[in-house]
């Protein structure tokens, strides 16, 4: 858990700061729903969070005042609403680049706000570190997921499938990621173009893209 904060520190040092947050977090593409409560837990300024997800996970379970919506909810579909804060973790580099252009345009058009986080950028030295990540990470924790499964065990061990999908899926990752100009010359012909900063501390760099009320 303290490696997995470590990545995203630098962001809630950055949403500490922030004046304008509403109260209501709501996560697309959340996944697990992991980084999007990490970061809930430590920021002050939130009171709720709900959790979504195009595929929503079933394996969740979750007290007031986090709530993880059942339902498919896809973000390219999804109507924003400017009471709350929406945030996307570490999911905005599987959109095509029209589809993170129209994303980025309805929820400015929609007067609503969102921070959307990429933990990776293109790069020789991303992919090493996303791959030993995947292979050791995958070895050395698999049997402490829960709930436990003895299925799951056996397709990272005996017949490693898990362990090839879960490195190559982090690979294509990296290689779908943006830098901060890349970005910044996606959104530059964009009306009202979202702010892109790039967060660093100590190893981790994060790339967040801000869209605020107009």
């Amino acid at each position: 858990m303290a490696n997995r904060f470590a990545v995203y520190a630098s962001f809630v040092d950055h949403l500490q700061k922030e004046d304008s947050l509403h109260n209501s977090m709501f996560d697309l593409c959340s996944g697990s729903g992991e980084p999007a409560v990490e970061i809930f837990n430590r920021v002050s300024q939130f009171e709720s969070l709900q959790l979504s997800d195009k595929f929503p996970s079933t394996n969740t379970n979750f007290n007031a005042p986090i709530v993880y919506i059942k339902e498919s909810v896809d973000a390219l579909k999804t109507s924003f609403d400017s009471s709350h804060t929406y945030t996307m973790f570490n999911a905005f580099h599987h959109f095509k680049a029209f589809e993170q252009q129209e994303l980025i345009s309805k929820i400015r058009l929609q007067n609503a706000q969102a921070y959307i986080v990429e933990i990776l950028t293109p790069g020789i030295f991303v992919c090493i570190k996303i791959f030993f990540t995947c292979t050791l990470g995958t070895l050395l924790f698999t049997p402490f997921i829960k709930p436990f499964s003895w299925r799951r065990l056996l397709f990272t061990y005996p017949i490693p499938i898990n362990l090839f999908s879960i490195t190559f899926d982090g690979l294509v990752s990296v290689c779908k990621s943006k830098s901060l100009k890349q970005y910044q010359t996606l959104f530059a012909n964009t009306i009202h173009p979202p702010e892109i900063v790039q967060l660093k501390k100590g190893l981790f760099s994060l790339i967040v893209i801000k869209i605020k009320h107009s």
